[in-house]
């Protein structure tokens, strides 16, 4: 999967893009790289799901993991713009905690303004 994951810092954010789904076989790897970037020093964090079809439940534990890790010390951001995808953080009630945007520069926003 990490072939399907593009990086790219923006105004001192890691944008991580991952393309597909994410489910049992591809979580294991966004966890890699969205800790290891954690344990190397990124304080604000922005996941661009504009190119994921599929998003399931251990993905979701991905994101929460994230989450925690960055409540305190940082910012972390979900693009989210398919209604389908949405949909799976509106029944989970995860809408209600992390923050989604429907663009990359919606979240940059949200990220800075804290």
């Amino acid at each position: 999967m990490t072939d399907d994951i593009a990086t790219e810092a923006v105004d001192g954010c890691l944008v991580v893009s991952p393309a597909g789904a994410l489910d049992v076989a591809t979580s294991p790897a966004l966890h890699t790289l969205l800790h290891r970037s954690l344990d190397e020093g990124t304080t604000q964090l922005v996941l661009d799901l504009s190119a994921v079809d599929f998003i399931d439940s251990t993905a979701l534990r991905v994101l929460v993991s994230v989450h925690k890790r960055l409540r305190e010390s940082g910012g972390f951001a979900v693009v989210c713009p398919h209604a389908r995808i949405r949909r799976i953080f509106d029944l989970t009630a995860l809408d209600r905690v992390l923050t989604l945007t429907d663009t990359v520069d919606e979240a940059l926003v949200a990220l800075k303004s804290g």
